[in-house]
């Protein structure tokens, strides 16, 4: 308290502090950002005492303060850090530029002063743009159109749209990306209709060209500081010791299929996302299956913000009933036309990935760009639609249903091998390959000719649907819940005291019908204090080898010792799950959102933090 009653002391302290944090590193290998340690958020004295043959993961070393950082959600982990990061550069010509070209944006700015044309078109001034964007972004049209038409802003406004109509016009008017195309699918199914013939359905397909799509996210100048062209290793020593994964092109998959491309090449990592979504919540059965893409080169903090655009909806996938094909074969034909759509869509990526395409980048020079799928965003029904295997298996090893409860490392899925045994089954030959390994008869998947392209590696760690809403939500905590009563859990979350940053269940959990995403954050934050003294210590013991699981996974910002914290949580969760067989909670964990945990460390160390590659949902 001395320090802060003394001015003079007060700011000697202060300036040491300073002093201390702004003292660069002796030497660094690349541009240096700060870090801070990112430790297991359960660590607390108190609590060891419940946990007396707990066995912890691998501990972090301490702060620069000696504290301890707790981090809940990914929210609150801090993306930097305050030691250094050295970072080793490709060691091949790589991102090269070919020249100088202005991009499309440049383009539109040159030919609207060569021609006279307003900065504002269509609108008549930057207020009267100011005001559409925000009607476009705040009001509904029904709104809209009340507004514009009330006497005050139709007299004093002197707007050049005075309803909806024309003001939509307006917005039609402005500069559009890549053209929107609409194929006709043609469906024969197997049905025989009323009129004695075989039922057949056409279905829209709505498709951008991905390439275009690239060219305009590439060449998007308020990307030009966000944007990566090469692929590099960071470490947080000088010695290269201890990797860091945070960003895609920190991690192996970029680095890796450089070396397969010509010196000077540049790629594009393609992240694709697809989630079918019921659009009527009340009536009706009204669905749709939307394709989004993004690259790898921006920085995932702004891939994930809506506001930014960095994220392209490239296609409508049909989402039809196919009620032209009988109840037996309706659903591999609808397997079958997923497939035959994504292929429509992704065709121009075929030749580009190969060749490469000239782009013109944010920063105004043309490069030769291999777009590459790198990540595919779906959750695990899609994951095994796109890998063609049954919805009992893994999409991306080739574990055995009954020992997906176990901590095993099975072998990867191979693409050359199912292409291979899908053409045998194909030819009628029965290859004992194509039970063994669970597949679908879908005999051209979409991936099968894209360049680079290992579909089984691009599958990335779903949190919110495997981790909190799966093993989370729907089997831990019913599991205790199964031991302790609901009752009692309810009562232990109302009893919880109240806490800044903490919600409080004033009515437990039993009755919250609909959960979200936030809610599971929130429930995981209190979990371990409304357990103990309820449980006994082994399941405490699982309890919080799953949490420490779940917060180091939503990491931003991953090293060499966080990953080995991440797998060592996971080990000690499977070492001691038997508590609830023994319980009567569970007879088995052939669980396939529990088996993908052992794939998060590789999808990590392939594609960066998980953070990088997650639906808007998360």
């Amino acid at each position: 308290m001395h320090i802060f009653k003394s001015k003079s002391c007060c700011q000697k302290w202060q300036d040491t502090l300073v002093a201390q944090w702004d003292k660069p590193p002796a030497k660094s290998l690349g541009h240096i950002n700060s870090m801070s340690r990112e430790p297991s958020p359960l660590e607390n004295d108190d609590m060891a005492m419940d946990l007396d043959d707990y066995q912890p993961p691998p501990e972090l070393e301490e702060s620069a303060h000696g504290q301890h950082n707790y981090v809940e959600n990914e929210e609150n982990i801090p993306a930097s850090h305050p030691c250094g990061r050295y970072v080793l550069e490709y060691t091949r010509p790589a991102g090269q530029w070919i020249r100088r070209e202005k991009t499309s944006f440049e383009s539109l700015l040159e030919y609207q002063s060569k021609h006279g044309i307003e900065r504002w078109e269509p609108f008549a001034n930057k207020e009267e743009w100011e005001l559409a964007a925000w009607l476009m972004k705040h009001v509904g049209q029904k709104s809209t159109d009340e507004y514009l038409k009330l006497p005050i802003v139709r007299n004093a406004g002197n707007l050049s749209f005075h309803n909806n109509y024309t003001f939509l016009q307006k917005v039609d008017a402005l500069p559009t990306g890549p053209d929107w195309e609409c194929e006709i699918v043609h469906v024969d199914g197997d049905r025989v209709g009323e009129d004695g013939k075989m039922m057949s359905e056409d279905l829209e397909l709505w498709m951008r060209n991905p390439v275009e799509c690239i060219h305009e996210l590439m060449g998007n100048p308020a990307f030009r500081e966000l944007m990566a062209y090469v692929p590099e290793r960071a470490y947080t020593d000088e010695a290269c010791t201890e990797r860091i994964y945070d960003e895609m092109w920190t991690g192996d998959w970029w680095w890796n299929t450089q070396d397969k491309l010509p010196e000077g090449a540049t790629i594009a990592p393609i992240i694709l996302s697809s989630d079918k979504t019921q659009l009527s919540q009340f009536r009706g059965d009204k669905k749709a299956w939307p394709l989004y893409l993004t690259i790898g080169n921006i920085g995932k903090e702004t891939r994930r913000q809506p506001s930014a655009h960095a994220t392209i909806l490239v296609g409508y996938l049909p989402a039809s009933k196919l009620e032209c094909f009988l109840e037996s074969t309706r659903s591999l034909a609808g397997y079958r036309l997923f497939h035959y759509c994504m292929s429509h869509i992704l065709e121009p990526l075929i030749d580009a990935g190969r060749s490469g395409v000239e782009i013109v980048c944010a920063d105004g020079y043309v490069r030769r760009v291999h777009p590459i799928l790198a990540a595919y965003v779906a959750d695990y029904p899609e994951q095994c639609l796109i890998a063609c295997c049954m919805e009992n298996r893994c999409p991306r090893c080739l574990v055995q249903p009954k020992d997906r409860g176990s901590p095993v490392e099975s072998l990867l899925r191979n693409m050359d091998d199912t292409l291979r045994t899908l053409q045998e089954h194909r030819r009628g030959q029965e290859p004992p390959k194509f039970e063994k390994e669970g597949l679908r008869a879908i005999y051209r998947p979409f991936w099968h000719n894209l360049p680079h392209c290992n579909i089984f590696t691009c599958f990335t760690p779903d949190l919110l649907h495997q981790i909190h809403k799966g093993v989370f939500k729907d089997h831990f905590v019913k599991w205790c819940s199964s031991i302790m009563g609901e009752q009692e859990i309810d009562a232990r979350f109302k009893a919880m005291a109240d806490h800044p940053g903490l919600r409080h269940f004033k009515k437990g959990i039993s009755f919250v019908s609909q959960w979200t995403g936030r809610e599971h954050k929130e429930m995981e934050k209190v979990m371990m204090g409304v357990l103990v003294g309820g449980v006994n210590s082994r399941v405490l013991t699982v309890g919080r080898a799953l949490l420490d699981f779940i917060f180091y996974a939503q990491y931003q910002f991953h090293t060499t010792q966080t990953l080995a914290a991440l797998q060592s949580s996971l080990d000690t969760f499977h070492a001691h799950k038997d508590v609830f067989i023994e319980l009567e909670c569970r007879e088995d964990f052939n669980i396939p959102k529990l088996h993908s945990m052992i794939h998060y460390v590789e999808a990590i160390r392939a594609l960066g933090s998980a953070d990088g590659c997650v639906s808007s949902k998360q």
